[in-house]
């Protein structure tokens, strides 16, 4: 049978706006944060993806000295993998099959790693406000984000260089 939905009572903090929309009312809605089942704060989506805008880029600037450099495909295919692994599902490379694909694998670590340094607030109901690692849905609403821009870029670039033919 499953537990009963109790409402808590929220307390605001003093001088914090009644509007927050950010407030965990439930312990249903609790549990589910903790289980990285909450709906995705479209909030922080564009602030995310502009990190992982700059990540992406420092990562592929190391591959100069290497003289590696990736093209839309093998990074769309690192985010892809990302896409999959905040899904729950593990990584489809192999490490190290040769230098090309040690590198994707590396942009593909980087990106995962992400999450651990990037935080939410959410007022809680005893007033306070606390930071939380950012949650799986709106984790992989970002990376879904990116892919879209990455796929938009591409084809803004094929359609330059259809026009220059």
């Amino acid at each position: 049978m499953p537990a009963p939905r109790r409402e808590i009572q929220v307390r605001h903090a003093a001088g914090a706006p009644e509007s927050v929309a950010a407030v965990i009312r439930t312990e249903r809605e609790l549990e589910k944060l903790i289980a990285g089942e909450s709906t995705a704060d479209t909030r922080q989506i564009s602030a995310v993806v502009s990190k992982l805008h700059v990540v992406i880029a420092d990562y592929l600037d190391s591959g100069k000295s290497l003289k590696i450099t990736l093209s839309a495909v093998e990074i769309l295919s690192a985010v892809e993998a990302a896409i999959r692994e905040a899904c729950g599902q593990p990584s489809p490379w192999p490490d190290g099959a040769d230098a090309r694909t040690f590198f994707v694998h590396g942009l593909y670590d980087e990106i995962i790693q992400q999450p651990s340094n990037i935080f939410e607030t959410k007022l809680f109901p005893d007033g306070t406000e606390r930071y939380i690692p950012i949650s799986r849905s709106t984790w992989k609403a970002c990376l879904e984000k990116l892919r879209g821009q990455i796929i938009e870029s591409g084809l803004k670039i094929a359609k330059k260089r259809a026009g220059a033919d």
